[in-house]
């Protein structure tokens, strides 16, 4: 297949299903708890990355002021390395504190649904 078959045959394709309807309530379902997902998850993977390669490009870019003590044996940079484990931990225990109050639950009604509707090998 050449390469101008391949665009037509994308191209048609794309035509076909921008024609198509979403009448399909389970698509439209999916869609609205991987939307509700998607808000949730993205700002949260944002703030952990910011948080930890901030923390690591402050331990390695500043030495003199990571080694500064705290108390006794504490210092800065361990501090640092300690505030990140905390906040991975923070992190985990936030998705999971908002998973069950609002998504897990919306999931599984989903699947359920979707179960229910192959039931036979019928596709709603």
């Amino acid at each position: 297949m050449q390469l101008t078959e391949r665009i037509d045959l994308g191209a048609e394709r794309s035509r076909d299903l921008a024609e198509r309807p979403v009448a399909n309530p389970m698509l439209l379902r999916t869609r609205d708890v991987a939307r509700e997902r998607n808000h949730f998850i993205w700002p949260l993977l944002a703030l952990s990355l910011a948080l930890y390669f901030g923390l690591l490009i402050a331990v390695l870019s500043l030495p003199s002021l990571m080694a500064t003590a705290i108390v006794g044996e504490l210092n800065l940079g361990l501090l640092a390395v300690c505030t990140q484990l905390a906040l991975t931990v923070a992190t985990f225990w936030a998705y999971c504190a908002w998973a069950a109050r609002r998504y897990d639950g919306k999931a599984a009604a989903l699947l359920t649904a979707a179960q229910s509707a192959t039931k036979g090998g019928h596709h709603a």
